[in-house]
């Protein structure tokens, strides 16, 4: 009786007159409610796509980039879902419109399309992310724009299936996922405006308060490698006799250094360091606009990022960019003597300064008697003949370069030796910088999954060799070096056959290359193996080690590459 009734009821509103273009004011209500639903599960379906963006820094060079490298293989699982949903709501709807009384029954055919949208949005969130979306303000203004667009495009595809192709009524709804990533793009582009009003908002009002205080010292730090680590390592050894704030972790973009200075600098900070990194001609100099920076320090300039300069030329111009601010303003610059690359800027630079040579340099200030352990080094400081002995938990001798460029900017801003000294007792590794770990299984554990360059693979393979343990590497090899990518994973190849016992490559971005170079270091093949997912990886670890083994973790690609 009562489901006599509610049909009755749904068929009596099915027959009012409804707003143009719909059937009836129920079809017009079921339409927005379903159009809402469809906005929802399109935000969480797309999450791969606005992770990609995020994690390009919102350029669309990196968005696209993504999406030809990996064989748009996203796009690709978004065509089976829309094929998926739309078959089965076209069945459904013609099936249940030839034998149910009452059309309220057709809508049910939306149950699938709801299934097949959870199965996916379950999938993509099930998988291992080094980086999750960060549902930051601007992603947050980018996600509600996205989700109006859907919102609009699921009204237009209901109201045309409607007027159109009777039978397949909802089914349409289906083909909402194949328009994600255009989706997406279109509600950056909307934003966009707003964005970099917005972000020269937060710059200048940045740039007000560092320009405010007084008598603050400025220090530029970039290179193509170990910015991270010798950002840390001046802030512990200036920290002996200045009140310092750095930008923390790798905020080295300009709304990351923006966002140090209005956080974490207060008015009792007497040094400011930031960290500047860049993937653009340009990067550097906007950057050094915000901070302005009279010290400068160059770590070393190699083949990272590649890809985005586009050439050799392009990076060093960029990295030079802090040498010639800093000259403008009558500063001083810090090379690495370590690196060709910083050399060569250094031969140009045309104002006060010093490169740094920590294993060559026999008159002012170098290191000597190198002994590695497993916990660190040990090593003789000389400056001006004296020795001080030090050991630092710092691995490899990288690190000892790193400690005598800092050394010398440290004692040019009224150090004395002892405090140099007493601050390199103090260091510890930065977080996934060649820093050891502990393990449950009893393995040595070698962190270095934030390392992407060739020079600190090296490094991390010269460190892991001093071991007399079996040694096993997992590594997705290294990206972002345009046409000498697959050149440089082979070479890695052959560094860590001559460096390890096995070896897991994890992924396949870089796995033949890799496994060229390992062949042609002597590897023998059933010492390769092979991982799908860094879970996969360490599943494969316990099976070839025992306690007391070593185990180097090199690199790991950020998720726009997995």
């Amino acid at each position: 009786m009562n489901f006599n009734f509610t049909g009755m009821l749904l068929n009596e509103l099915a027959d009012m007159p409804a707003p143009m273009g719909f059937e009836n004011w129920l079809t017009f209500w079921m339409v927005i409610a379903v159009s809402v639903v469809n906005s929802v599960l399109m935000v969480f379906a797309g999450y791969k796509f606005l992770q990609v963006l995020q994690l390009s820094s919102y350029r669309m060079k990196g968005y696209f980039g993504y999406i030809k490298d990996t064989k748009a293989k996203d796009i690709g699982r978004l065509v089976i879902l829309a094929f998926l949903s739309s078959a089965a709501l076209l069945i459904t709807n013609v099936l249940l419109e030839d034998f149910f009384e009452y059309k309220i029954m057709t809508y049910l055919g939306l149950i699938f399309y709801l299934i097949f949208c959870i199965v996916y949005i379950v999938n993509q969130y099930s998988l291992p992310q080094k980086s999750p979306l960060k549902y930051t303000k601007r992603m947050s203004r980018l996600v509600a724009v996205y989700s109006v667009l859907v919102f609009v495009l699921s009204m237009l595809f209901l109201n045309l299936s409607f007027l159109y192709i009777p039978y397949f009524k909802y089914g349409a709804i289906g083909l909402t996922p194949l328009f994600i990533p255009i989706l997406v793009c279109i509600a950056y582009y909307i934003t966009l405006p707003f964005e970099v009003l917005n972000n020269k908002r937060f710059i200048k009002k940045a740039r007000k308060k560092l320009n405010a205080h007084e008598n603050l010292i400025k220090i530029g730090i970039t290179g193509s490698y170990a910015k991270t680590s010798v950002k840390s390592i001046l802030a512990t050894m200036l920290s002996e006799k200045y009140n310092v704030c750095s930008s923390p972790l790798s905020y080295n973009t300009p709304l990351g250094i923006s966002k140090t200075i209005l956080e974490n600098l207060e008015q009792k900070d007497q040094v400011f360091i930031a960290e500047m990194g860049a993937r653009y001609v340009g990067d550097i100099k906007e950057l050094c606009e915000i901070v302005e920076p009279t010290i400068g320090v160059i770590t070393g300039i190699g083949n990272q990022h590649l890809l985005s300069f586009g050439s050799k030329e392009n990076l060093i111009k960029t990295k030079a960019e802090l040498c010639d601010f800093v000259c403008n303003q009558n500063g001083k610059m810090f090379f690495n003597g370590d690196s060709v690359g910083a050399v060569q800027i250094a031969s140009t630079c045309s104002c006060e300064h010093v490169v740094s040579n920590p294993f060559e340099n026999k008159e002012a200030l170098y290191a000597d008697n190198l002994v590695y352990g497993k916990q660190g080094v040990t090593f003789d400081l000389y400056y001006n003949g004296e020795k001080h002995t030090i050991t630092t938990s710092l691995l490899g001798k990288h690190n000892v370069s790193n400690i005598i460029l800092c050394a010398n900017v440290a004692l040019n801003l009224g150090l004395t030796i002892d405090e140099v000294v007493r601050s390199i007792s103090k260091l510890i590794p930065s977080p996934h910088r060649l820093a050891i770990v502990p393990s449950n299984g009893a393995l040595i554990v070698i962190d270095d999954a934030y390392n992407g360059s060739v020079e600190g693979a090296r490094a991390a393979l010269d460190v892991l060799s001093k071991y007399n343990s079996t040694k096993v590497v997992i590594t997705p090899g290294l990206v972002e070096l345009g046409d000498e990518q697959y050149a440089s994973n082979k070479n890695l190849g052959k560094l860590i056959a001559e460096a390890s016992d096995y070896v897991i490559i994890n992924g396949t971005t870089n796995y033949e290359a890799l496994f060229e170079g390992l062949n042609e270091g002597g590897m023998a093949s059933d010492k390769i193996l092979r991982a799908g997912s860094l879970k996969q990886a360490v599943t494969q670890l316990y099976d070839i080690t025992e306690p007391g083994d070593v185990v180097l973790f090199e690199n790991d690609l950020p998720d726009n590459y997995n």
